[in-house]
């Protein structure tokens, strides 16, 4: 990603309906080689990106030669026999505004699952298998497999390609990992992050009740990146994340990333028609935090009025003293 980094023009950005909207060439490039490396190596399975850019091997990109080499295992044609079939989930480039002004926190993310032949846009949270979110500003890359937990190590994703042994065999990397599961029991203070839209009139409905969702917190951070905030709520960084109207694309990885490490995780029910159609996503180590902003936003979203909920505090606030 920091080579499209450092070749990226004005010339090569572009807005998606709303002028705050961003896409880059380096997003459908990024896609279109994700989309030829799957396609290659599993070619039964189906990959749905946020650009829905065509296929594109790396000799077919400038630089591919060291794209290629980042790659690490060339790819080879087929799947073994058996193997089921597996959607993958993946967004280039999520954070683009900021890949575009050079603020660190993009990152790529990938998440695979088990489709549901009943009902291909369902998202039931046990169809998800793995995911992987990488930041390469940050050098950090977060990972996680269903029922094996959720990990982070410093570094880029090219570290983790196998490396050759004594005999000419494969095998794994020697890589320091972190094991993610939340936030610190000493920790003081209390973070929410969440992120906003672009159109006024969905900005508008955030901001009316940020003011009610702030009274369980100390302060509040903002990303640019779903995937980003997601992984921060994992790695105990925030205690909250959540924000309305996201892609399945944004939190394919970052949700499995949450649950592995421990925490609470609402997918947005509206993708599949099932639950209440809520458009929210939430991350949160206490289910208090994530009754309560369901709550709060259910009420918008109904207008049918509800009992106050008291702000659950399992930690101490920040104490502010004057010097």
């Amino acid at each position: 990603m920091r080579h499209w980094r450092q070749e990226l023009s004005a010339a090569d950005v572009e807005a998606k309906g709303d002028r705050n909207n961003l896409v880059t060439a380096a997003d459908a490039e990024i896609e279109a080689l994700v989309r030829w490396y799957l396609a290659s190596r599993r070619p039964g399975d189906a990959m749905i990106g946020e650009e829905n850019a065509a296929a594109l091997s790396v000799t077919e990109v400038a630089g591919g030669e060291q794209i290629a080499a980042g790659l690490g295992v060339p790819p080879a044609a087929g799947a073994a026999a058996g193997d089921q079939p597996l959607d993958w989930h993946v967004d280039p480039i999520d954070g683009t505004v900021n890949f575009v002004r050079g603020i660190e926190d993009y990152a790529f993310s990938i998440g695979v699952r088990i489709p549901d032949p009943g009902d291909p846009d369902a998202a039931d949270p046990d169809t998800w298998l793995a995911g992987l979110v990488a930041a390469p500003e940050l050098g950090k890359v977060f990972l996680a497999r269903r029922g094996q937990g959720a990990w982070m190590f410093e570094g880029q994703v090219s570290d983790l390609q196998p490396v050759t042994d004594d005999s000419g065999g494969l095998s794994a990397p020697e890589v320091a990992l972190t094991r993610l599961q939340g936030r610190n029991p000493g920790q003081r203070g209390r973070l929410v992050a969440t992120g906003f839209g672009y159109a006024r009139a969905q900005r508008d409905e955030q901001f009316a009740v940020l003011p009610e969702v702030m009274e369980g917190f100390d302060d509040m951070r903002r990303a640019g990146s779903a995937a980003i905030d997601l992984c921060q709520a994992a790695a105990g960084r925030v205690d909250v994340y959540y924000e309305r109207r996201l892609g399945l694309y944004d939190y394919a990885a970052g949700a499995l990333i949450v649950e592995e490490a421990g925490l609470h995780v609402r997918r947005p029910s509206h993708h599949h028609g099932t639950g209440d159609g809520s458009d929210l996503c939430i991350a949160a180590g206490s289910l208090e935090d994530v009754e309560r902003i369901e709550a709060i936003h259910r009420q918008q979203r109904t207008g049918q009025p509800r009992e106050p909920v008291r702000p659950h505090r399992r930690t101490p606030r920040l104490e502010y003293r004057e010097q």
